[in-house]
């Protein structure tokens, strides 16, 4: 009966995942160059050398894309197969979650189901591992290490709990490179504080030596022959741009050290949204050490990551299953609907934005404003005020849950039905390139992740020349070619032949031949 309840909150997660991702396209620009990562690993067979747009790319490991391409040999190469593959991660989590959740507290018996069920409550933990990235599988991986730490802080340090240990850094490093050490080390080094039967620090040390050199033996499976074969640049670019280059800065995505800190009401809806659940997660994280452990994986990584240049919000996704555990084990006795009725201001908020925008008191942006039908805003007001009346009337934390899975699938549904999903999808740009695909496509005046490689199933290159003189140059080596870019940034005289919004921009779709005679220099 534990199980089936742990079961049914697992089948109910994955529900929510895979309607989240048949409700919107892929996202670009990180889905829809992660796919084609994949795809041109398919093409090319080489399972140690990632390629993007057919150029080396060295910014992230091989597990997902292996991954991806374990289910096209099974499924043949289709888009929603593969964009599964991060949800599937997302909900072995979940249930690894769980698991730990029993070791932790054997006299439990519901800890499982109900960690399961606060994970599926998290509004931004649902968006994200709906996704097809990287941090569902750090995440996992994040849980698989602590699960092996606490059985060492139990006095069961072990050759094979710390080669157990490397197993785990060697999972996450190949999800997403040595990342993983900032969400496992800190709960390593403060074992003392949280350990029931810690190990002398020597034999932690030499734990830890051991732990790291049988993880670098199976990540050396992948990472020695992809050095040896790889170029300098390659080198490069692996071992130092995107992982210390990171934390000083001057890459993507850096933020200032108060970005996590100004996030966490957002990070935390709706279940950090309960006074009377921080103060009883304060009395569990004092009296207990399990709860002490799970508390400086989750603090310790939002510190870190604050102090490292380079951070997204998905960063933390794999502090989410600790953050989870905490409120799973401090929710029996907070029953009451109060608990939680604070989180009902957000439906309410967004149901007053809806009015407003729909009265025109608040103007509407640009794609939302072209693409809503008339009837939307007004059935988007009255859905979140209704999902607002049910937050505050149910009782249990049953309304804390509905609150962040309802928001999180308002924000889908009103992406799909709003017609704001038309502008995030590349099928009609890809159209445009079949038609061209033969004769040449090239992309100006703007950074191209290889958005339209996979939904185009390209087995060549798209050109991507960065002056007028070698846009000049390429469309005279491909009259019959396509050329795409921003209106009125790419340097003709010559008005494009269609235009297609797409990601924000409107892209205009040229033939190489007009192009050819009216490149501005």
């Amino acid at each position: 009966m534990i199980l089936s309840r742990t079961v049914g909150a697992a089948l109910v997660l994955a529900t929510l995942l895979a309607v989240f991702v048949a409700l919107r396209p892929l996202v670009p620009v990180d889905e829809t160059r992660y796919l084609a990562v994949a795809w041109e690993m398919r093409l090319s067979g080489d399972w140690f050398h990632l390629t993007r747009n057919f150029e080396i790319y060295a910014h992230k490991p091989p597990l997902l894309f292996w991954a991806i391409n374990l289910v096209w040999g099974i499924t043949g190469v289709h888009e929603f197969p593969a964009r599964l593959v991060g949800p599937a991660f997302g909900v072995s989590l979940a249930v690894a979650a769980a698991g730990l959740g029993r070791r932790l507290w054997t006299g439990d018996a519901g800890i499982g189901a109900r960690a399961v069920t606060v994970l599926a409550g998290f509004t931004v933990f649902l968006i994200y591992a709906s996704t097809t990235m990287f941090d569902a599988m750090l995440g996992l991986a994040a849980v698989l290490g602590a699960a092996v730490l606490w059985r060492i802080g139990q006095g069961g340090a072990g050759l094979r709990h710390w080669v157990a240990f490397g197993g785990a850094l060697a999972f996450g490093t190949l999800a997403k490179g040595p990342v993983i050490f900032v969400h496992l080390l800190p709960v390593l080094l403060t074992m003392r504080l949280w350990a029931p039967v810690p190990p002398r620090l020597r034999d932690q040390l030499a734990g830890l030596g051991l732990a790291v050199a049988a993880g670098l033996a199976i990540v050396g499976l992948w990472l020695v022959p992809a050095l040896v074969a790889g170029t300098a640049e390659f080198r490069r670019e692996l071992l130092w741009t995107q992982s210390a280059a990171r934390v000083a800065g001057g890459l993507a995505h850096d933020r200032p050290v108060w970005f996590f800190l100004a996030l966490l009401p957002i990070l935390l809806f709706p279940w950090g949204w309960s006074a009377r659940l921080w103060r009883r997660i304060g009395e569990c994280v004092r009296a207990d050490p399990a709860a002490r452990m799970l508390a400086i994986w989750a603090v310790s990584a939002v510190v870190l990551f604050s102090f490292i240049s380079g951070k997204q919000t998905h960063y933390l996704l794999p502090e989410y299953p600790a953050v989870a555990l905490l409120v799973a084990r401090a929710l029996p006795g907070l029953y009451g609907a109060r608990a939680w009725r604070a989180a009902a201001l957000v439906p309410f908020g967004a149901a007053l934005a809806a009015c407003a925008v729909a009265a025109g008191f608040v103007p509407a942006a640009r794609d939302f404003a072209a693409a809503a039908p008339g009837w939307f805003l007004p059935v988007v007001a009255v859905g979140c005020l209704g999902l607002a009346v049910a937050v505050l009337l149910l009782p249990r934390p049953a309304n804390a849950a509905l609150a962040g899975a309802g928001m999180a699938l308002a924000a889908h549904v009103f992406l799909a039905t709003g017609g704001l999903t038309s502008q995030y999808d590349s099928a009609a740009i890809v159209a445009r390139i079949d038609t061209a695909r033969d004769r040449g496509i090239a992309v100006a005046a703007m950074t191209y992740s290889a958005e339209f490689n996979f939904g185009a199933r390209l087995t060549a290159p798209v050109a991507t020349p960065k002056t007028p003189a070698a846009l000049r140059d390429w469309s005279v080596a491909h009259p019959g070619g396509l050329v795409l870019g921003p209106v009125g940034r790419v340097p003709v005289d010559v008005p494009p032949a269609e235009t297609i919004r797409y990601n924000g921009l409107d892209l205009g779709l040229w033939p190489a031949g007009t192009v050819a005679v009216s490149v501005r220099e």
